[in-house]
């Protein structure tokens, strides 16, 4: 997979620059949503807060999706996320990953970078959606 972060590279920057506003459009939610509930839920839970029928069988529990904003500020900094979620480009010197690399997964559904972008920039706009943190400006 080396050859593939070389070749992700020149896309997170793409990636980071398209994400959605924090006021994303409400279809960008929905279908963010959408995504959510069939590759999210299981383990972060219908409503995110991490108690999806899986966590229990992980050894890592899923994060509290709708607390992201405690941690890292509202709006929620998008191109962090992304990376996260998208994960193809991660530094393997940090450890293991517990969640699935859904950029690779995404990209194999689809063969078309530019959709995987969408996709994980519609997760994002939900994710935003659900906070439950207090809006402030980042520093």
């Amino acid at each position: 997979m080396p050859s593939m972060q070389k070749w992700l590279t020149p896309f997170l920057g793409l990636l980071l620059l398209s994400g959605p506003a924090a006021g994303a459009a409400a279809n960008d939610v929905a279908l963010g949503r959408q995504i959510y509930l069939e590759r999210c839920a299981s383990c972060h839970g219908l409503t995110g807060e991490g108690d999806g029928p899986v966590a229990r069988a992980l050894t890592t529990p899923p994060a509290n999706l709708r607390r992201l904003s405690e941690r890292f500020g509202n709006p929620l900094p998008e191109d962090r996320v992304a990376r996260y979620i998208d994960g193809r480009a991660e530094v393997k010197a940090h450890g293991p990953r517990d969640m699935p690399v859904w950029g690779a997964r995404f990209y194999a559904e689809s063969h078309n970078e530019r959709a995987v972008r969408a996709m994980i920039a519609e997760l994002i706009a939900y994710l935003q959606s659900i906070q439950t943190g207090e809006r402030h400006a980042r520093r």
